[in-house]
């Protein structure tokens, strides 16, 4: 592949500020030593080259996180543990890092004109760390299983913490060389976002076929799996015993009840059978998870690897403690209508767009916002409830009978938006006064700058600064920068500043003759108005007297009357945001702002509105609200959720600089099922 001159000099400096910084990382963290450092920084060096050099590499979702079928029968048990655990580390370094490696990744598509370029092959990303780790572990050669998975942790711990300082650095690289982001709907990989609203690496269908490829290879030592299609040994249950585990499904479906039924004739000589399922009155029990064992599946029958995929998932949904007891409910009550669709349809784990899927994913984005508590009587509660009941009731398991639950669940969720946006017109003039807060903050400082500028004797000087300021807030405050009082006053401090300066033209002197008594008007109206008392006033004004007086002699001034020269103040230190409120009647705004002026990120947002936002307050509290509204001039970002009373006007470099560290995220357009996939996933080093 042939690469520009520029292109490979911005490549080169990249190549060497990773490896250098990368090494610094691991060095500031001292868990392994400077040798290990160098291989990784080798390691992750090579994988940087190789995807450099290379015109199209195999996608991701083809790598499977690098667990295939060759790898399973070939690597060592030990190894092969490893491998996995490094696999599974790359895929949650991923979710960490998202948006900011999805932004290096598509100024690598511009870098490297290469739309097809998949977004796993990130010259920079988790995968070159991972293969640097690798070669370190080869290379260390003496070390047990157990130490190498405790310092992988360890490492993985720390990386997920200090990643996204080292990608920010990587993207203000490749900005300030030039390389603009690629639109997403250009690339053409076969695992890149198709819409430009994606902005992380979703797991999607890659952490299913990693999870069972783990599941297989799990298995494959004992049970002897082969592969898939491999005759009768892909599928040992017959038609007839597939019809009757189809029949007991729906049969315990309706009873509510998730016991395991045992195939006929599937049970060993002279094992018992399992309890009547279909007793009278059976005692009620709580969901639980339904595994192949349970139902009495072979583990040779590709049906167990169906099943088990499909259990790992729902019980990564059942563990997720940041999802609502009321949807798990909602959503566990589909266990087997979704499980009677694994059984036939094997694309459920194949298509991200599947309608089971999607109904998982919608009845999920409808309850976003929700507490944790939030009973099932909540209307939103309820209607999952209902919606899922319905779905429960329609027989078979035909894709299609998912649709109108869909279609139900857009509903919902369109009218939980519009309700929001009514809820957020009251708030639209607090955001506007806001705005007019840091447009008074920003002219008043050029005001200021002006003045200081103008080298104004020191006396002056401070009075610009701790009084003549006071008085322009408070004006603009009162009439806004663009009243006929604000140019007044301003034009106020200009004179005095040209008053005290040298007059030597007959025709400036007669000019300040006439402008200081103006002058003197509305300097003392503004001392007033801050509440200097009438012998600080005069005092100043004695002192200002004594530098007109100055400036009127048309000649030198004798040694040592000169006035003492004033000091410009040393720049303020970026003060951090800090929380406030606004209240107009009974509304109330609460403010998560800088005290002084800040412009917006120059950066185009990662959010738009509309999207559910994960963020901390000022006081570190977690929480998440809707973003329904920017005010006019973008300084400032309406949050909102009135199921938990958020209701909150943030600047958007505080979102942004969450966002970069990793303490907020997205979760609008996030896929539940696709999520807990990559959760489960990451338990399967963990496996039995």
């Amino acid at each position: 592949m042939s690469i520009h001159a520029d292109a490979f000099d911005t490549l080169r400096n990249c190549r060497s500020l990773f490896l250098k910084h990368l090494g610094a990382l691991l060095q500031d963290s001292h868990l392994i030593s400077g040798h290990a450092i160098a291989a990784i920084q080798q390691g992750a060096g090579a994988y940087f080259d190789e995807v450099i050099a290379s015109d199209q590499r195999v996608s991701f979702a083809e790598e499977a996180h690098g667990l295939t079928a060759s790898r399973i029968t070939l690597l060592a048990e030990d190894d092969l543990e490893l491998g996995i655990r490094l696999d599974n580390m790359t895929a949650r370094l991923f979710e960490r890092t998202g948006d900011l490696l999805w932004k290096l990744h598509l100024r690598f598509v511009t870098l490297l004109r290469r739309p097809d370029l998949p977004k796993s092959d990130n010259p920079v990303g988790p995968k070159s760390i991972c293969r640097g780790l690798d070669a370190m572990f080869s290379a260390a050669g003496a070390s047990t299983l157990d130490q190498k998975l405790e310092l992988l942790d360890r490492i993985e711990t720390y990386l997920g913490q200090n990643l996204p300082a080292l990608y920010a650095e990587l993207n203000d690289l490749l900005e300030r060389a030039g390389v603009n982001a690629a639109q997403p709907a250009i690339i053409t990989s076969p695992d890149s976002p198709t819409a430009a609203r994606e902005t992380a690496p979703a797991l999607s269908s890659n952490a299913l076929q990693a999870l069972q490829q783990a599941l297989a290879a799990n298995l494959a030592p004992a049970a002897g799996l082969a592969p898939a299609g491999s005759g009768a040994a892909a599928s040992l249950l017959s038609q007839s015993a597939l019809e009757q585990l189809m029949f007991r499904l729906e049969a315990l479906e309706r009873m509510g009840r998730f016991g395991p039924p045992v195939i006929p004739g599937s049970q060993a000589p002279g094992e018992p059978m399992m309890p009547d399922l279909f007793a009278e009155n059976p005692a009620p029990s709580a969901p639980k998870i339904i595994r192949s064992a349970e139902l009495g599946i072979p583990k040779t029958a590709s049906e167990s690897l169906a099943i088990d995929t499909l259990a790992m998932i729902f019980e990564a949904i059942l563990d997720d403690p940041e999802l609502p007891d009321a949807l798990k409910g909602a959503i566990a009550s589909l266990q087997i209508k979704l499980l009677k669709v694994a059984m036939k349809d094997s694309s459920l784990f194949t298509d991200a767009g599947h309608p089971a899927r999607r109904v998982i994913d919608r009845m999920a984005e409808a309850a976003l916002g929700l507490p944790l508590d939030v009973p099932t009587r909540h209307p939103v509660c309820a209607r999952l409830l209902e919606l899922a009941s319905a779905l429960r009731s329609e027989p078979g398991s035909d894709p299609a009978d998912f649709t109108p639950t869909i279609t139900a669940l857009d509903v919902l969720i369109d009218d939980r938006r519009q309700r929001m946006l009514a809820g957020a017109a009251p708030y639209r003039p607090l955001l506007e006064t806001l705005d007019r807060r840091d447009r008074l903050a920003g002219q008043l400082a050029v005001v200021i700058e002006r003045c200081f500028d103008a080298q104004p004797p020191a006396a002056i000087g401070r009075f610009i600064d701790q009084t003549w300021r006071r008085v322009l807030r408070e004006i603009g405050q009162e009439h806004g920068p663009d009243s006929r009082v604000w140019q007044e006053y301003v034009a106020a401090i200009d004179g005095l500043i040209w008053s005290v300066q040298p007059k030597s033209d007959a025709e400036e002197r007669k000019q300040l003759a006439q402008r200081v008594p103006s002058i003197l008007k509305v300097l003392r109206a503004g001392m007033a108005r801050v509440g200097l008392t009438a012998a600080e006033q005069e005092d100043f004004l004695d002192t200002c007297f004594e530098l007109q007086t100055q400036a009127l002699r048309a000649g030198p001034l004798p040694d040592g009357s000169a006035p003492e020269a004033f000091i410009r103040p040393a720049p303020r230190l970026p003060e951090a945001a800090v929380a406030g409120q606004l209240a107009d009647g009974n509304l109330a705004l609460a403010t998560f702002d800088y005290p002084e002026h800040r412009p917006p990120p120059s950066r185009a947002p990662a959010w738009c509105e509309g999207d559910w936002l994960a963020f901390r307050m000022a006081d570190g509290t977690p929480q998440i609200a809707r973003l329904c509204a920017t005010s006019p001039g973008g300084q400032h970002l309406l949050l909102l959720n009135p199921e938990q009373t958020v209701a909150l006007a943030m600047h958007p470099a505080i979102l942004d600089s969450q966002l970069r560290e990793g303490i907020a995220a997205i979760r609008s357009g996030q896929s539940l099922f696709d999520h807990a996939a990559g959760r489960a996933l990451g338990k399967t080093g963990k496996l039995p």
